[in-house]
């Protein structure tokens, strides 16, 4: 098991603002030795700029920031793997969109990485899909987490884009948070509109359909599958929650009216649904423990960070 070069963070943002954008910066602060940011904006001050520019990773020198166009998602994040500072090649990449907010989970599994075989190339967790609101959720999805930096990985595909050259996985219990779909109809509407451009779907909304956009029209169709979220949300972005629970009480009291509608069967299913959720849980974390060692103890000390780049 060799000692990795440390984590450094991938992450791209775009020319709209980000509502989770600090909260999930503020996540990984303490786990990541260097972040990369591809502003693909398209203008030397984005809408994002003064949320990272104001981070602890920047704060700290450990975050580089590259501003290109967006082209495709592929590209994009290709771009921050080529723009790894020279000191973290061949260390462990963090993979984590601007909407995942991580928790305890993720210095749990930073612990482990240093301890996995040499030829596992990726660890995996799992994300739980919020929708419409932060009181429902409709899934909890495999998803990438870390993987090695080495000369043969590379991302492919316009969009929903995936990860090459990293066969071998680890997969880990851990569950973090994705809010991508707790925004306004609107906001929804419009990343259905940029996939449709980049060929992922037949259907766009034009300019009357984003102005007229409103919860039904957005979330309803999924509606028969919402859950309901019983538990907490991770400390950094409670915040965030209580500020836009206010702004968007609106569109949140509609998507509730709209779960209302669920009949009996609907519940039932739904019920059936988490606790299979928790079953699959239940077996990697079993699995997790044997092949690899792992222990959720969030009491362990915490991974040591080494000392900041100079990159910039």
């Amino acid at each position: 098991m060799l000692r990795s070069p440390g984590i450094v963070a991938n992450i791209i943002v775009g020319a709209k603002p980000e509502p989770y954008l600090a909260a999930s910066l503020d996540a990984i602060a303490d786990v990541c030795d260097h972040a990369v940011i591809n502003d693909n904006s398209g203008t030397p001050s984005g809408a994002n700029a003064p949320v990272y520019t104001r981070s602890r990773l920047a704060a700290t020198g450990r975050l580089t920031v590259i501003r290109t166009r967006f082209e495709n998602f592929s590209v994009a994040r290709n771009t921050c793997l080529e723009s790894i500072p020279r000191p973290f090649k061949g260390g462990w990449i963090l993979f984590v969109d601007a909407d995942e907010i991580h928790g305890a989970e993720l210095p749990a599994m930073a612990n482990l990485l240093d301890r996995l075989p040499d030829d596992i190339d990726a660890v995996d967790g799992y994300s739980r899909h919020y929708w419409g609101s932060f009181r429902w959720w409709v899934a909890i999805d495999r998803r990438l987490c870390f993987f090695r930096h080495t000369p043969r990985v590379s991302w492919s595909g316009a969009v929903h884009e995936r990860l090459t050259g990293a066969d071998r996985r680890a997969v880990l219990p851990s569950v973090w948070a994705h809010y991508g779909h707790v925004v306004t109809p609107r906001m929804e509407w419009e990343k259905s509109r940029l996939y449709a451009s980049l060929g992922q779907c037949d259907w766009a909304p034009d300019e009357r359909a984003l102005a007229t956009a409103t919860p039904a029209d957005v979330y309803g169709q999924r509606a028969r599958r919402a859950m309901p979220h019983r538990g907490t949300h991770a400390p950094f972005v409670v915040p965030v929650v209580a500020a836009l629970s206010h702004a968007w009480s609106a569109n949140f009291r509609e998507i509730d009216r709209i779960v209302a509608l669920q009949t009996p069967a609907d519940r039932a299913k739904n019920a059936f649904r988490a606790m299979n959720y928790a079953r699959l849980l239940s077996w990697r974390a079993a699995e997790a423990r044997i092949r690899w060692g792992w222990s959720a103890n969030t009491d362990q000390p915490a991974r040591r960070l080494l000392p900041a780049s100079r990159a910039v």
